[in-house]
């Protein structure tokens, strides 16, 4: 009975030492109490869920999900600790199968829920749980969470779903505002996007201007996101050089966040183009370090991937860039960039005909489902060769597009005068011409059209053809 005594003794103190520590989130010693009580009582709950909870705190995840897993019985009920784990340790879809078991989540579980559908880019899904949150949810991270709506909304914008119209956005913080101007970006509002991220760092800087103790230094990381997306509109506004600058400040100050580190380097690597290749060779290594996956989204991996292999072209390394644009065509089956790039190294290896060939076998495969810019492509390489016959029955297979006045039109005429077929040429503006009638007869190219087909027809002789034309575009 007196052991007995003691040992409950022992454990009401250490519970109160826990309780203190836990308190004063002195979590490595809270830790440390959890232990000596499990010791004394391995099935003691709540203790056990106190060590869960402290390894979570101090970033050790991996050894909190195993002691979750190991211990079924005591951990029955610690759902979102399990989600949490998975999540943090990017076991994203494991933590979204963990969540989904739930029958009656807690608005922290459907917190969880929204950062998990977020980080799987199912935004349209991700928007439905925050909005049902901000609707049914008051308490102290109310703004926390319009933050992160915001968010959804800017990323189902660059999606074009029209789920993002329905709210307007405060602009209380210079994270909202941020948001705003992410909304407005993939809308295509450039100037409205840079507006409001002018507008966004301003409202960062005001926040410090009583914090005698925040450095400039501490200021600038804080604005770094921002700088970083004004960079990507300045540069989409063909404001290069700013868009330029704001990216090296950025980077010199050596950004702790590596994913936007990545997004910069790789955008100053779009903007060196074919130039500053050295330059270009440093900054794609910081945009593909080892772990980058998790913190950029799937379009930025293939934007950098893109890149990457883009300098591998300009580079003159044949076998890498090959090798990443077969890895390009894998990720993006639907996009013609691959085959290009392929296409463009063959030509830069002066493999002509090689190319032709495997533009010519790409386009057997896709029939009908062939693109313009292929067929472009195709043409351009055809009269490299000097075979202007190929190039012309090329242009003639784009269907609506050679029809178009300028390039193509413009191009079949003189192939076809070059290769010395007169009635060819006035075939391909007589055949424009009839499509416009009954396509699109309003349109200012059917008289462009008109006029190009009956100077042709006067320089041929036919003066009659071309008079009676000239009268129809009249009436």
């Amino acid at each position: 009975m007196a052991a007995q005594n003691k040992q409950h003794l022992n454990l009401s103190s250490l519970f109160t030492e826990l309780n203190r520590f836990g308190k004063a989130q002195d979590y490595e010693k809270a830790l440390r109490t959890a232990n000596k009580i499990l010791k004394e009582n391995p099935e003691e709950e709540k203790a056990f869920h106190y060590k869960v909870v402290c390894l979570i705190q101090l970033g050790r995840f991996d050894e909190a999900l195993k002691l979750i897993n190991r211990n079924p019985a005591l951990s029955s009920n610690f759902t979102f600790e399990r989600a949490y784990c998975q999540y943090r340790l990017n076991q994203v879809q494991e933590a979204l199968s963990t969540l989904r078991n739930v029958t009656n989540p807690s608005n922290k579980v459907r917190e969880l829920l929204g950062q998990v559908l977020y980080r799987l880019e199912r935004y349209s899904e991700c928007f439905d749980v925050y909005r049902d949150l901000m609707k049914n949810s008051t308490d102290d991270y109310e703004e926390e969470r319009e933050t992160n709506f915001g968010a959804v909304l800017a990323a189902l914008s660059a999606e074009n779903d029209p789920k993002a119209d329905q709210y307007g956005l405060r602009e209380e913080s210079y994270e909202l505002v941020y948001n705003s101007a992410c909304y407005l970006l993939g809308k295509g509002d450039f100037t409205g996007a840079e507006e409001k991220l002018m507008k966004a760092e301003d409202i960062c800087r005001k926040n410090f201007d009583h914090d005698e103790d925040t450095t400039e230094d501490e200021i600038d990381a804080e604005l770094e996101i921002i700088r970083v997306q004004l960079g990507y509109v300045l540069q989409m506004q063909g404001k290069l050089d700013k868009a330029a600058k704001l990216y090296n400040q950025v980077l010199k100050q050596k950004p702790a966040d590596a994913g936007m580190a990545a997004v910069a380097s790789n955008n100053v690597v779009c903007l060196n183009k074919d130039q500053n290749l050295f330059d270009s060779k440093k900054k794609i290594r910081l945009a593909t370090a080892d772990g980058l996956q998790h913190k950029l989204t799937s379009a930025q991996q293939s934007a950098i991937l893109l890149n990457q292999c883009l300098l591998h072209l300009h580079s003159n390394q044949s076998e890498q860039c090959r090798k990443l644009a077969n890895r390009l065509q894998a990720e993006r089956p639907a996009s013609d960039v691959p085959q290009l790039i392929l296409v463009a190294q063959l030509c830069k290896d002066k493999q002509m005909h090689k190319a032709e060939q495997y533009l010519q076998n790409h386009i057997a495969k896709k029939g009908d489902e062939r693109s313009a810019n292929i067929l472009l492509t195709l043409a351009q390489i055809q009269l490299q060769q000097g075979n202007q016959a190929d190039a012309a029955e090329t242009l003639s297979s784009l269907g609506a597009l050679s029809h178009k006045p300028g390039i193509v039109v413009s191009a079949l005429v003189a192939l076809y005068a070059s290769l010395g077929k007169p009635d060819a040429a006035s075939d391909v503006l007589n055949k424009a011409v009839k499509w416009y009638k009954k396509h699109d007869p309003t349109s200012q190219d059917l008289s462009v059209l008109i006029r190009e087909s009956s100077q042709l027809h006067l320089e041929q002789g036919k003066s009659d053809i071309a008079v009676q034309m000239l009268e129809d575009m009249r009436r």
